[in-house]
């Protein structure tokens, strides 16, 4: 009895049960070669995609590093004296200052209605504050003189006249002051409004009643 348990443990395998363990080392060797496999698949996905990744934030750093600067200058008047011309360029090189760390931004530009070459007047300004004038006859012209100022330089229009004089206006850049000039035309008497910027968007009329006479002297009768 003893006999037949030990030979029971000592028994070799047959054909049918080497052949079966052949197999399952077999399909176990398979296994391990596909798991392989797919390691090496997913580290070659992820390693791919922190490539892309950092190729990314390369190219993004380098378009920031090569954004131009943008430089913005103050757009003055046509007719600007050398001190406000010497401002605007002040001006333009504090703001270029500014630009590396925040971009500024460019004002609109709003001509004038009416832009004439500045002419000396024909006599000393009346002195008149912002919100008023005064107005002067000589000889055949009549002269308003006020004062005001816009970012631009100036700015002014007329409404009325009765086509019997011509209006025109002379700016002083220094004294920031208005010489508007009627010239007379045609003898009659006609109601007219001046109308000049003391500011940006800030604009004056000023009403009157002129004559002008045979001799097309212009005086202002209200």
């Amino acid at each position: 009895m003893a006999r037949r348990d030990y030979d029971d443990y000592d028994r070799q395998p047959n054909a049918i049960e080497r052949d079966r363990m052949e197999r399952r080392r077999q399909t176990r060797r398979k296994s391990m070669i596909t798991n392989i496999v797919v390691v090496v698949a997913v580290i070659a996905v992820i390693a791919g995609i922190i490539i892309a990744v950092v190729s990314l934030t390369s190219n993004k750093s380098k378009n920031q590093n090569t954004e131009p600067t943008t430089v913005t200058a103050t757009i003055a008047a046509p007719t600007q004296s050398k001190e406000t011309a010497a401002a605007s360029s002040q001006s333009a090189t504090q703001q270029s200052s500014q630009n590396a760390a925040q971009p500024a931004t460019q004002p609109e530009y709003q001509a004038p209605t009416q832009a004439p070459e500045y002419q000396a007047p024909t006599q000393a300004p009346v002195s008149s504050d912002a919100s008023s004038g005064s107005g002067t006859s000589t000889g055949s012209a009549f002269h308003y003189y006020a004062s005001g100022q816009t970012s631009y330089g100036y700015d002014w229009t007329y409404s009325g006249g009765g086509g019997i004089v011509n209006v025109s206006c002379n700016y002083d850049f220094n004294n920031h002051q208005y010489d508007f000039v009627l010239t007379g035309v045609s003898e009659g008497t006609s109601p007219i409004t001046l109308y000049y910027y003391t500011a940006d968007g800030q604009q004056m009329p000023v009403p009157m009643m002129i004559n002008v006479d045979s001799n097309l002297n212009v005086t202002q009768i209200g």
